[in-house]
């Protein structure tokens, strides 16, 4: 997998101030087209017309490439929550448009890769996998999202506490499934 870092990592200029504390990860869907390259643009085009307040991620994941938007230790604006957006991390999966270019199967690549890359910053931040540290982004404000997966998973069942923890739970052993990485595999959190 390629990863990607934007001009965040490189300089001392970032957007926001570090978290006081890194409690878990959120997974998102996209509900786009979009491969996480293409977030290169897309987020250049969103700084340069003043729109950054609309929200975004960390890391963008498609199963070819991470795209490192913001260091992780830093406030996002990804849940359209206060309290989420200044403790967790947020990992947009890409291609997730329901009906878009990517087949269930091949969206589930995607979602792969981004269980792999929760993995790894869980582990960086001493975290445990478990229903604390592994978010939906519904569980913090009326969306959809990840509505992708809710089709996949739950078959678009009701949204209501116990599907949430079932998909919750369908991440978490995902997540699970990954051992631990070592020092060197880490680096590429940047």
């Amino acid at each position: 997998m390629e990863h990607i870092y934007s001009k965040f990592y490189s300089q001392f200029e970032i957007i926001t101030e570090l978290k006081t504390e890194v409690l878990g990860v959120v997974l998102h869907d996209d509900a786009e087209n979009y491969a996480a390259k293409d977030y290169i643009e897309w987020l250049q085009n969103r700084i340069a017309r003043g729109e950054l307040e609309k929200g975004w991620a960390c890391v963008y994941v498609d199963k070819n490439t991470c795209y490192w938007f913001h260091p992780s230790q830093n406030i996002e604006w990804h849940c359209g929550h206060t309290f989420a957006n200044a403790h967790y991390i947020g990992i947009e999966r890409c291609q997730s448009k329901i009906g878009g270019i990517l087949s269930d199967e091949d969206f589930m690549e995607n979602e792969e890769a981004s269980f792999k890359i929760a993995a790894m910053l869980l582990q960086k931040y001493k975290l445990p996998v478990n229903r604390e540290t592994v978010k939906l982004h519904k569980m913090f404000y009326d969306t959809e999202c990840p509505a992708r997966a809710w089709e996949i998973h739950l078959k678009n069942a009701p949204t209501n506490q116990q599907n949430m923890q079932k998909l919750q739970d369908y991440f978490i052993e995902k997540i699970r499934a990954y051992d631990l990485f070592t020092e060197e595999e880490l680096i590429v959190l940047g």
